[in-house]
């Protein structure tokens, strides 16, 4: 009797998964991987799903995030001026290629074209010495958002020039991941706090909700100062972006600073984010939004838009922007990018490329700093080398750098890996640049990059061992329920 009553409540609980993981799970291969797990480990299984698998407080913090984005959009598109026709207009030869691209950010997601200069910086040791420096000239506001900040040399000589211009009188906020930035709490933090910044977790970690909120990440890296200057890229406030700093590995990144209007961009989805996280709201102020822009002498001039991704969005922005640049390449299509885990749509738009005879080359680390994810990449590696994809691996170090540049005149410097968490659940950022004087300079660092890999042919590929094929087939399955 004690056992059929057992049995009879674990199909209860069974049958209550399943239907949970059904109507709950967006991605297919989520729900495919899920109903495989919980259906042949079926305790285990169980557990699994509903300790990392549900975000519980998405639909709160979902629509709090867009009731946040419509307030702050409809301010932003009504009081900040739209030149992107004239934009267009007046740069027509520059512009006409991926025209069709500004207008798509445009509809997607209201990103105004603008004139800005833009500064490419590779890796930490020129990043660093150009934040510091920009935030030395902060009059009126700092605003910081990032994924990942250490309390190391890099991270305390930030907070130490944050600290210097809040006595200044500028106003200092400060957003961060609280699972990533978890080792700054107690330190950076409190004493930012104590200094006189405002400073927020992007989304508050607390025991009982860690798996779930896991899956809603402050993935970006962005600074903005008095609404003129901004940073956005892929480098984490860390030493080990620095390679002026021995850490012991060598790590290639990219970011990119700006000038200009674009700034505002970059404004707009920080005040969402903010007003979604701190006890201290912020309304839409001419101050934070200034009418006068005057560009950097130094720089490239080229025009630019920014794209913002997470869950508050209605789209995958993200996803659907790599897609229209993929589907837009001509001649050549260059992609760095250090999670390569692709849906089918990213998949198919890639293969299409290449077989309509685009040099399409895709450059991945050689060994990466999480092994599911690196061995899930491979699984993907034959269907691209099938179709002509190039493929190199990365060799010097770990190359960290989220970045693509279509046919020498459009660029992306930005957050956003090529996976399902940064189309979907992360939150993510990333500026597209047109222009053939930036797009030739990132070009060239691409292809100092590759001086650095070794490239994957399919007949090299063709040689994997059936044992090395199946655990990336594992791991590609594992890579689902991350």
């Amino acid at each position: 009797m004690i056992e059929a009553t057992l049995l009879l409540a674990y199909v209860v609980i069974l049958v209550y998964t399943i239907v949970r993981i059904l109507l709950d799970t967006d991605s297919t291969p989520k729900t495919l991987a899920y109903l495989l797990l919980t259906i042949v480990f079926p305790f285990v299984g169980i557990f699994i799903y509903f300790a990392f698998g549900i975000n519980y407080r998405h639909q709160k913090s979902t629509a709090k995030g867009m009731e946040s984005h419509l307030e702050i959009d409809k301010a932003y598109q009504k009081q900040i001026k739209n030149d992107t026709s004239l934009l267009i207009e007046s740069n027509h030869s520059e512009i006409a290629h991926f025209e069709p691209m500004v207008h798509f950010l445009s509809q997607i997601s209201g990103e105004h074209l603008s004139q800005n200069n833009f500064k490419l910086l590779v890796n930490g040791e020129e990043k660093f010495p150009e934040v510091l420096k920009t935030l030395e000239t902060a009059k009126h506001f700092i605003h910081l958002e990032y994924y990942d900040w250490e309390n190391d040399i890099r991270g305390n000589q930030i907070k130490t020039i944050l600290l210097k211009k809040v006595r200044e009188g500028v106003k200092v906020r400060v957003l961060y991941d609280d699972y990533a930035s978890r080792k700054i709490r107690r330190n950076v933090v409190r004493e930012l706090k104590q200094g006189g910044a405002e400073v927020y977790p992007k989304i508050k970690v607390r025991i009982r909700q860690f798996a779930n909120r896991m899956n809603h990440r402050d993935h970006r890296k962005i600074i903005i100062v008095d609404g003129t200057s901004g940073f956005v890229g892929g480098i984490n406030i860390s030493d080990r972006y620095d390679n002026s700093i021995d850490t012991g590995l060598y790590w290639r990144d990219t970011h990119v600073k700006l000038t200009g209007p674009l700034t505002l961009s970059l404004q707009r989805h920080f005040m969402v984010s903010w007003n979604t996280s701190s006890a201290q709201k912020v309304a839409f102020d001419k101050n934070l939004f200034p009418d006068e822009h005057v560009r950097s002498d130094k720089g490239i001039g080229a025009l630019g838009q920014v794209i913002a991704g997470g869950p508050i969005y209605p789209m995958s922005n993200i996803m659907l922007s790599y897609l229209r640049i993929f589907s837009l390449a001509k001649e050549k299509l260059y992609v760095t990018n250090p999670y390569f885990i692709p849906s089918e749509s990213i998949m198919d738009s890639l293969k299409q490329a290449a077989i309509s005879g685009v040099d399409v080359r895709l450059m991945v680390p050689e060994t990466s700093d999480s092994a599911i994810v690196g061995a899930a990449s491979r699984f993907y590696f034959k269907n691209l080398l099938d179709a002509g994809v190039r493929i190199f691996l990365y060799k010097k170090g770990f190359v960290h750098a989220k970045t693509v540049v279509a046919d020498t005149r459009l660029s992306v410097v930005g957050t956003a890996n090529m996976d399902i968490r940064s189309f979907d659940l992360n939150f993510e950022i990333m500026s597209v640049i047109y222009g053939k004087d930036f797009a030739t300079e990132l070009e060239g660092v691409f292809f100092n990059d590759l001086e650095e890999c070794r490239e994957i042919t399919s007949e090299q590929w063709n040689k994997t061992g059936m044992v090395k094929r199946l655990s990336y087939a594992v791991a590609r399955l594992i890579s689902s329920l991350l």
